[in-house]
């Protein structure tokens, strides 16, 4: 906890072993050690992240077709990504819409 006594703030943390005193947990993409990080659990594993863009960076699947990330509902058939029906058909699924 820090007081406030006047103009005079207290020292910040330089090395990790001070920082694992306080309340910053350490982004496991980007390691930006911040004092608002999150966690999300997924398949039984816990994440920390410090932003939604490291968040998709580790956890978002790629489109097979283009590479992007599949930050929306995407398509999957037999187990692959697509992040929209055009790029499923040019990977050769043809069964696969956006609306059905």
């Amino acid at each position: 906890m820090i007081e406030s006594m006047g103009n005079t703030a207290a020292p910040r943390p330089e090395t990790l072993e001070e920082l694992e005193g306080s309340r910053t947990s350490r982004c496991e993409v980007c390691h930006n050690d911040y004092d608002k990080t999150f966690e999300v659990v997924m398949a039984g594993a816990r994440h920390t992240f410090d932003s939604f863009e490291c968040a998709i960076h580790a956890l978002a699947p790629a489109c097979v077709h283009c590479g992007c990330k599949i930050v929306g509902h995407g398509l999957e058939s037999n187990g692959k990504f697509f992040c929209c029906d055009n790029c499923a058909e040019m990977a050769g699924e043809t069964r696969l819409r956006d609306r059905a």
